[in-house]
Parts: C-alpha cells; sequence; structure tokens
C-alpha cells in the first residue's frame, strides 16, 4: 500500500444536490450550501491513557481518580473520566500435569460487535535503513514471541518497513502467523546498516589520513549531510504512515525498530576531526560549534508530535543493543576509534529514541540486549493502565496543549503518557477519519449513513463521472426550532483512492436542512438523500464517505468500490 495523494484529480467533487425521500418537503429555498443558523452543541472529553510504575517497572494498580491531577498548559483540569484497564496476571508456563486453562476464542460475528474504541492496533515499523541484518533479526525473534502472546480478539497489527521507501508489508491483520511469516520473510532480506557503517568506517578513515584540517572537516560535513538526508527521509515515511491512523479509533502503538534516527547527524565525526587535530598538531577550532549546525532535534519532536496528534505511543527499540559500542570501537582493525568518539556515535542515536518515547508515553529500549524485556514492558503497558479524561473547552483550533499528569502522592512512583495533544478542528479531524476508512476497517456509523453509487459514464478526458448517493436517516440527525421551522445541517466529506493506492484531496460540501413544524412528525422514519457526482480514474476505486452533523457533531462513515469503466 501506497501512501500518496494523487496529483492529478482521483476524485474531484462536481455536482452535487439533495432531497428528502418519500414525500417529505425539501429544503427551504435558496438556503442550500448557507451556513447553519443554530447554535452548535460540542463537548468535548481529552482522554489519557496514563502508565503508574514503581522504581522497579512493576506496574501499580489499584489508584483512584482522586490520585491524578491533570495539567492543560499549566491550568489544573478537573479528571472528569476515569477507569482502570488491569488484565489478569499470566500463570507460570504450563506443564502436562497441570495444562493452561484454554483461551476463550470468540466468533467473528462477537469479534465484529467489539467497539472501534475498545480494539487496539500494533504497527511494527523496521527501519531497514539503519539496521544491521544479525541485530535486526535477533530483535525479530522476541518481536514474533510478542505477537503471538499480545494479540486479543478484536486487536489488529501491521508491519512497514523503510529501506529509502516505506512499504507495508503486512496490512493491518488480527492473524499473528501472518505477521510471524512477513518477519521471518524479512529476516532472510537485505538491510541497508551493513552499507551504512561500510560508509561510517571509510569517512572515519579519511578522516584519520586527512593531511589539513579543512580536508578532515569537509569529510565530517559530507557524511552529517548524508545522515541529515537519509534521517529526513526516515521520518517524512514514518509520519505518513502516522498521520493515515488519524482517524482510527482505539488504542494505537508503533513499536520502532532502528539503529538510526541520530539527534545530531555526525556529531561523532565532528568529535573525531577534534581528536585526530589534537593529535596532529592542527591548530584550528570551533569543530564542535560546526557540527552543531547539524540539529535534527526538531525532525526527531516533530515524529513525536505527529505521534500524539494522532493518538499514537512510540515504543522505540535500538537493534544495536549493547554491541554497537564494541562495532564502533572496533570500526577500523588497524585502529580503533577514540572511547570518547564512539560513545558520542551511540548517545547521538539513542537520545533521540529515548525523546521521542518519553514525548508520547512510551518506552525506549537502549543500550540492552534483553528485548525479550523490552517487548514484556509493552506488553504490560497495554494490559495495566488507566484511562483519564478531562473536558476541553468549547474551542477546537488545530493547536498543540501542553499536558502533564501527576500522582498527589507520588511516594517515588513514576507516571507515563503523552506530553502534549492537538484538539483538531472538525475540518480537520473529518479529513483525518475519511482517510482512514479508505485505508482501514472501521464501523464507526453513529448517523448510520449508506453509500450507493450508480453507473460510471465516460468523458471526453477519459475519466469518469460517477454518480453517488449519500442517505442519511433523519432520525439520526438533530433539528432545533427556529421560528415556523426547524433546522439542521449537515457536512459531507468525500475522498477516493485508486487501483494504486493513490488517494484524492478531501473535497467537502456543507448542507442545509429546514423542515416546517407542520411536517417535522412526518419526517421521522424517513432518510435524506444527498447526491454528488464524482470524477474517478479508469479502474477499480474505492471511495470514502463521511458525514457530520453540524448541531451535535455526530458523525458516519460509509465506502463503498466503483470498477470504472466504460459499460456501452
Amino acid at each position: 500500500m501506497k501512501i500518496t495523494r494523487h496529483t492529478v484529480a482521483a476524485a474531484a467533487l462536481i455536482l452535487a444536490t439533495a432531497a428528502f425521500a418519500a414525500d417529505t418537503p425539501k429544503q427551504k429555498p435558496g438556503t442550500e450550501g448557507q451556513g447553519p443558523v443554530f447554535e452548535k452543541i460540542d463537548v468535548r472529553v481529552i482522554n489519557l491513557d496514563v502508565v503508574v510504575t514503581d522504581k522497579r517497572g512493576n506496574h501499580i494498580h489499584g489508584l483512584t481518580k482522586d490520585d491524578f491531577q491533570i495539567f492543560e498548559n499549566g491550568v489544573a483540569k478537573p479528571v472528569s473520566n476515569f477507569y482502570e484497564v488491569a488484565s489478569e496476571p499470566k500463570t507460570a508456563t504450563a506443564t502436562a500435569a497441570t495444562p493452561a486453562a484454554p483461551q476463550e476464542k470468540l466468533s467473528l460475528a462477537q469479534i465484529e460487535q467489539i467497539p472501534d474504541n475498545q480494539k487496539r492496533r500494533i504497527i511494527f515499523y523496521v527501519d531497514n535503513l539503519s539496521l544491521m541484518p544479525f541485530n535486526r533479526n535477533r530483535v525479530f525473534k522476541e518481536m514474533k514471541e510478542f505477537a503471538k502472546a499480545v494479540l486479543r480478539p478484536g486487536d489488529e497489527a501491521m508491519v512497514a518497513t523503510f529501506n529509502r521507501s516505506m512499504k507495508i508489508r503486512a496490512a493491518f491483520t488480527r492473524d499473528p502467523i501472518q505477521i510471524q511469516q512477513t518477519l521471518d520473510t524479512l529476516a532472510g532480506e537485505s538491510a541497508l546498516g551493513v552499507s551504512n557503517k561500510s560508509e561510517r568506517r571509510d569517512v572515519q578513515g579519511r578522516i584519520n589520513d586527512a593531511q589539513t584540517y579543512d580536508d578532515a572537516l569537509a569529510q565530517a560535513r559530507q557524511y552529517a549531510q548524508s545522515v541529515e538526508h537519509d534521517l529526513r527521509q526516515s521520518v517524512t515515511s514514518l509520519n505518513a504512515l502516522m498521520s493515515t491512523l488519524a482517524g482510527v479509533e482505539g488504542k494505537k502503538i508503533v513499536v520502532l525498530t532502528t539503529e538510526g534516527f541520530q539527534i545530531q547527524p555526525g556529531r561523532e565525526m565532528f568529535m573525531l576531526v577534534d581528536e585526530v587535530g589534537r593529535q596532529k598538531g592542527w591548530t584550528a577550532g570551533g569543530t564542535m560549534l560546526e557540527g552543531m549546525f547539524f540539529n535534527a532535534s526538531n525532525l526527531i519532536q516533530d515524529v513525536a508530535k505527529t505521534a500524539y496528534a494522532n493518538g499514537i505511543t512510540l515504543y522505540a527499540i535500538h537493534a544495536g543493543g549493547l554491541g554497537a559500542q564494541n562495532d564502533d570501537i572496533m570500526a577500523d582493525s588497524s585502529r580503533s576509534t577514540p572511547y570518547s568518539v564512539a560513545q558520542s556515535a551511540i548517545s547521538n542515536s539513542t537520545e533521540s529514541l529515548e525523546l521521542i518515547a518519553q514525548m508520547t508515553g512510551g518506552v525506549a529500549s537502549v543500550n540492552t540486549n534483553n528485548f525479550a524485556g523490552a517487548f514484556a514492558t509493552i506488553e504490560k503497558d497495554l494490559d495495566s493502565y488507566y484511562s483519564l479524561g478531562y473536558r476541553a473547552g468549547t474551542e477546537r483550533v488545530d493547536r498543540q496543549r501542553n499536558l502533564e499528569v501527576r500522582l498527589k502522592n507520588p511516594k517515588g512512583l513514576t507516571v507515563r503518557s503523552r506530553q502534549s495533544f492537538v484538539e483538531k478542528s472538525t475540518f480537520a479531524e473529518m479529513n483525518d477519519r475519511v482517510i482512514a476508512n479508505l485505508l482501514y476497517r472501521t464501523k464507526s456509523n453513529d448517523l448510520k449513513i449508506a453509500v450507493r453509487s450508480s453507473s460510471p459514464v465516460p468523458t471526453d478526458e477519459g475519466l469518469f463521472k460517477v454518480p453517488i448517493e449519500v442517505q442519511i436517516p433523519l432520525n439520526s440527525m438533530t433539528f432545533l426550532p427556529q421560528g415556523d421551522v426547524y433546522a439542521g445541517g449537515f457536512t459531507v466529506y468525500v475522498a477516493v483512492a485508486n487501483k494504486d493506492g493513490d488517494m484524492s484531496d478531501v473535497s467537502r460540501k456543507q448542507h442545509q436542512i429546514t423542515i416546517p413544524n407542520a411536517e417535522m412528525e412526518k419526517a421521522k422514519g424517513k432518510y435524506y438523500t444527498y447526491q454528488l457526482t464524482l470524477l474517478m480514474e479508469p479502474g477499480l476505486n474505492k471511495i470514502s464517505v463521511g458525514v457530520v452533523d453540524d448541531v451535535t457533531s455526530t458523525t458516519g462513515f460509509a465506502k463503498d468500490q466503483v470498477i470504472a469503466q466504460d459499460m456501452r
């Protein structure tokens, strides 16, 4: 699956009309497209998942609503919603004499009835650009066991890789065996970490052999530019993937496996220039100031911001583990890398992982080979946490707000939660959810809308006009008395993806409905039909439609598929 926006018109909303079904009167003449004449009701609750642990990392249970404090931009907010998620502790491995009790199996129908907000979605993101195959595959060993153990009914997992381009290797699935098989396939593939390490050793050699300070500095600068370029590509791809999950409900985590993500690209090379300069007696300074020019902290923070803006917790695993330091010290068999340079290389790629994990409420596994322990921590976080909520203001703007969750009596306990959130406008949120409806399974449809398409009509430009009907039950909408009529309204959002996975921009159209007081009782039980025509490319196209009630912000989503071809 590619995650791109089609630059040509994969879909264009070219015509929109609307009418009541059956004999219900149409909207008041001249009001179509006007803004609503009623006051909007919009009460929002911001939810936070909070993990509380002691000094040994054990999860703490039994806390109450009164134990917590929430601060938004430094201002205390009353906790309005609270519950604890606490799964039963797993027993020791069963023996033949005491077999484990069989896990309750749910039917497909029962799984489909699980609300979306109670499901969990796990994304395994493998940064093949930075990974050494051996290090990657030993993480995979524990990752497969984690996937096997953690997925419960209704949960889904995905595998994505980055190797100068992002690819979905396993789309969201409930089958842990598919995840394991995908990881086995990846384990047999190459990774660019080998060539990256070779490049790093070559640069170190050229710096050591440089005859002048300027020559050595030029090598460090060129290396930093290359690393920064790769990092920017990695961040862009990861952010694009996380952005598509914005409209997906439930608990979402990303497990990032990498050996890269340098917070200061090339830092260790500039330090090596200083070390070599002292040995060779070069009279030059300012090397580290030069290195500070290559600062990717904003890029790294963008990853965290994208994550918490879309309700995602990031868990980072540095696959190099304890061996990474030794690899850098022995980078060249003929001459070892100074210890300070090797340490700088390690901290340069681990500080970033600790930062994004901390900002999103997750955990970073660095400087350790205990990958089983890392996945055990993730599993505990998924099974044991507190959900806190507070009421947001009525203003909905695309603006970041800082969050802090505290315990009134900490007692040496550690609290982990996301440190910020973006209260998205209705427009931004609906855009996200319409795109998510194109890509992922969802049954979010409180308005109970339905979408039906008609036969495509070819155009002279090689595209097709496809008539679409959006049916909205009037009982699902809210109408307010306005003099001699009842007034309501809705906004329709539409997007299309073609057979290659390219997506159109989201089109939006607002519509107002007025019903005379005398006709209001007759309107009950009927539906409102909104008709539009989409312009799309030949072949298979997926259509995603979202409708939001402009009075209550209640939403509905539906989708359909169209094969655009000439049927004449």
